[in-house]
């Protein structure tokens, strides 16, 4: 039987999803209703719509030939080319007879120069294969977010500790809401482009770190000043060769040490942020690392790679457990309390889990075990949902557990319970936006009291908080 059929039934025509309050699933009209029909716990919560903020968005790459289509003597465009896009692009300007017309003996020794370059990279790739896609390509292949190329917003985040937001937006900028201010800082600067990943200072009202092409950039704001848009001497720039663009970055639960990932590199860098320092963690086989999850205790660090392997860290020693998850790479992983850690490969319906289980004499699981099936149903109302998994989180109690699919535009929710060994997973509620709205990326709020409030971004750029709430008297 499909773990779908005992969920409750979809919100009928015009009507949508608000909360769950003491098992009851609050649905209304879309137009005129409101989540503060139902509970004032997110009364306070920021008001989010990012169309408004995607006025004056950034140049697309393919863009960028528009404004260098001018007519200049040959050695200075090839210099131009060389320096904007690379010793290879030059090259192929110099062997193509049609644009360099001024000397041939160049052209010859180009052309021959760009088939060893090819070879090398063709050996290389096939060694490496995780190192064909370049730039924003790795950022788009390896994110979390639907459509991350084209989305409103590319990635979100909690603070760890106030009612505060950070989500990035299709210009590239990073917009902070609060429930304590009502106006919305901006932080934004010209090392800043292609925005794959957010992540707040835990004990820190005011650094956040930005994971993007060039590297990480780590922003210093004062929570009290009433300046939208930081200057750029506020943002510190953590780079290093070979390690870009940055696809994940993690603070861990201490605050101390800061991880980056990047799905071109097979290092794991752990910043000193105040030295500005790397100690990179490499192992040879998986290829680039695609994203890395501390657990709650600081003690691990789940760190999946291009390929099936990925690693779980032991903290203590900096030893890593090698794993390989069958038929393709994790797509998605969170933790847990007790050091439960939860994760789905790409194109499978199954979340699995790892777990310590010898509580007596410290043995350990042979092997990941399925704790979910998620295979893809028809519901009643004729929309399908399940299938493979884009993305999951799970907040912070360890109750509930939110999965994003792939095929599917419908978020599941399933509560989730550990008795001693056992990890159990049941229905919750269904969430589903408006019209054809379709969720981008989804997290939960970490300092939700009342229960759990799962925050999600749609396509639209309409930002829903969906709170999960029990009350006292229940």
């Amino acid at each position: 039987m499909s773990i779908f059929q005992g969920f409750p039934d979809l919100p009928g025509p015009n009507e949508t999803a608000f909360c769950k309050i003491n098992e009851v699933y609050c649905c209304g009209n879309v137009r005129h209703g409101d989540v503060s029909a139902f509970t004032n716990t997110t009364n306070h919560h920021p008001k989010i719509n990012v169309t408004r903020d995607l006025h004056h968005h950034r140049l697309s790459d393919e863009n960028i030939s528009m404004y260098i289509n001018v007519e200049d003597k040959f050695l200075k465009k090839i210099s131009s080319v060389w320096y904007n896009q690379g010793f290879l692009e030059a090259l192929s300007i110099a062997a193509d007879p049609s644009i360099n017309t001024e000397s041939k003996l160049l052209a010859v020794a180009a052309t021959y120069a760009l088939k060893v370059a090819n070879a090398f990279s063709t050996f290389r790739y096939f060694l490496q294969p995780h190192l064909k896609d370049i730039g924003p390509k790795i950022v788009s292949k390896y994110s979390r977010t639907r459509s991350w190329g084209a989305s409103s917003v590319k990635c979100m985040a909690w603070h760890p500790h106030t009612t505060k937001i950070a989500i990035a937006t299709a210009d590239d900028g990073v917009r902070i809401y609060s429930s304590d201010v009502s106006f919305v800082s901006t932080l934004k600067c010209k090392s800043q482009g292609h925005v794959s990943s957010l992540s707040w200072r835990p004990y820190s009202a005011s650094e956040i770190a930005v994971g993007c092409e060039q590297g990480v950039i780590v922003w210093t704001v004062d929570p009290n000043s009433m300046f939208t848009k930081p200057s750029s001497s506020n943002a510190v720039v953590l780079k290093r060769s070979g390690h870009s663009p940055v696809t994940d970055v993690s603070w861990s639960p201490n605050g101390d040490l800061l991880i980056s990932c990047c799905g071109a590199d097979t290092s794991m860098l752990v910043w000193d942020v105040a030295m500005e320092t790397a100690v990179p963690l490499r192992r040879v086989a998986g290829g680039g690392i695609v994203f890395a999850r501390w657990s709650l205790s600081a003690n691990k660090i789940f760190a999946a790679t291009s390929s099936i392997i990925f690693r779980v860290w032991d903290t203590k020693s900096w030893t890593p457990e090698r794993w390989c998850a069958r038929g393709c790479r994790v797509v998605a992983a969170c933790w847990g309390p007790n050091d439960v850690v939860m994760f789905a490969a790409k194109g499978e319906p199954v979340v699995y889990a790892l777990r310590n289980i010898g509580l007596l004499n410290g043995a350990k699981d042979s092997k990941a075990q399925p704790v979910l099936d998620v295979t893809k149903v028809e519901l009643v109302s004729g929309y399908t949902i399940g299938g493979p998994i884009l993305d999951m989180c799970w907040d912070p109690s360890g109750k509930y557990l939110a999965l994003l699919f792939e095929e599917s535009h419908i978020i599941a929710v399933f509560c989730t319970t550990q008795m001693m060994m056992q990890l159990n997973v049941s229905p919750c509620c269904y969430i589903s936006g408006i019209d054809n709205e379709v969720p981008s990326t989804i997290a939960f709020q970490q300092n939700f009291t009342e229960g759990a409030c799962l925050t999600i971004a749609w396509s639209s750029g309409r930002v829903q908080h969906f709170p999960i709430v029990y009350t006292d008297s229940y």
